[in-house]
């Protein structure tokens, strides 16, 4: 069998979509060993098992260490060892996300194989800028990445938006191979009823949170002013300190910070509730044309989809005459609408359009098999 070689730097458990991809390439028809080589997180996070053995999980080093120099010593870790076990192995393919996984590939196709394919995709856009003054690290990676780029066998982001910002901004480059990936939950999430909204009405935001970046404050008051009428829960692995204390402070039953589930158990919770929230306040280009998974893992699982106005990349999935609703809020004047007309479903037919990973990821696999 052929092999691939998939470079993830963050860690799998935090990403929903890499657990999609490795679960489906795992099952689909095609020839591949795949091995992946990732980090640990440093949270107490159960770790991602893969539904079938042909895919193998490497951990090396952590991700989210605060200490720089064991931060840095982490880094060099996930890479020396991910270039290491690149030479031993020898994959036909290598398939990588993000610039601060490219280094060792990189060096491997430059230096070791030159022979072998590159795919790479992109869970966020960085703009130039962004990379300019962001981690030194993640500049010199991505001055070799670029060089990868004209023979790439696949290029992704996850939606026209990002991809036109990312070509625009590689101008000077050729961009070979280019394709769209969305963030899809697998087709088996998806209901074919939906629950009866009561009274409270209980609204749901799973993942990270953020009081800077995130409409949490504001979202807050609206549902203290809502006097009841409103439960809000958020299930998350990741709130900083000033996030937390900020939830603390309000002392109120109407809204609980929870531990978050494990992904392959999320739509149980889901399924008891009306609301999905997406807070993002749009503070980067990444943030504005973004249309995040959550979106998708709420809607296909029979809730409401609440997002900020601003949030471009989601406003082609705005629903007209059907419910789940996906509707667009301005967060920061959400108190100017009522709570009726937010919930309301007059006149709207029950539909749930087909947004599983099944039917774009099979794309991926079909270059793969290619």
């Amino acid at each position: 069998m052929r092999k691939l070689a998939i470079i993830h730097f963050q860690p799998v458990e935090l990403y929903p979509p890499v657990q999609n991809l490795l679960n489906y390439l795992g099952k689909a028809e095609n020839n591949y060993l795949i091995e992946v080589f990732t980090t640990a997180a440093v949270q107490h996070i159960s770790k991602f098992q893969c539904e079938t053995q042909r895919v193998k999980i490497r951990r090396l080093g952590k991700s989210g260490i605060k200490n720089p120099l064991l931060r840095y010593l982490s880094y060099f870790n996930f890479f020396f060892f991910s270039l290491i076990y690149l030479i031993k192995i020898k994959p036909q393919r290598i398939l990588y996300f993000e610039t601060l996984s490219s280094y060792p590939v990189y060096l491997y196709k430059q230096y070791f194989n030159t022979a072998t394919e590159i795919l790479i995709h992109y869970h966020e856009y960085s703009s130039p800028k962004e990379i300019t003054e962001g981690m030194k690290l993640n500049k010199f990676f991505h001055e070799g990445e670029r060089h990868l780029y004209p023979h790439a066998l696949w290029i992704s982001h996850t939606n026209d938006y990002r991809m036109k910002l990312f070509t625009d901004d590689e101008a000077s480059t050729v961009i070979g191979n280019p394709h769209i990936l969305p963030n899809y939950p697998p087709k088996n999430w998806q209901v074919s009823t939906v629950r009866s909204a009561g009274t409270p009405l209980k609204i749901i935001l799973a993942g990270v949170v953020g009081l800077e970046t995130m409409y949490i404050r504001e979202f807050s008051e609206w549902v203290l002013h809502q006097e009841g009428n409103v439960i809000w829960d958020i299930y998350t692995f990741v709130a900083d300190n000033k996030t937390k204390f900020f939830l603390d402070s309000l002392n109120t039953r109407f809204i609980n910070l929870k531990n978050a589930v494990e992904y392959k158990d999320l739509p149980v919770v889901l399924r008891n509730y009306d609301i999905g929230v997406i807070l993002y306040k749009g503070h980067i280009p990444n943030y504005i044309y973004n249309a995040p998974n959550k979106l998708f893992e709420y809607y296909v699982n029979g809730l409401d989809v609440w997002f900020p106005e601003q949030m471009i990349g989601a406003h082609r999935f705005i629903t007209a005459n059907s419910f789940p609703k996906v509707i667009p809020i301005k967060f920061e004047n959400i108190s100017a609408i009522s709570l009726k007309t937010l919930t309301d479903k007059s006149n709207l037919k029950f539909l749930i359009h087909d947004y599983s990973c099944e039917s774009v990821l099979n794309k991926l696999n079909e270059t793969l098999l290619n």
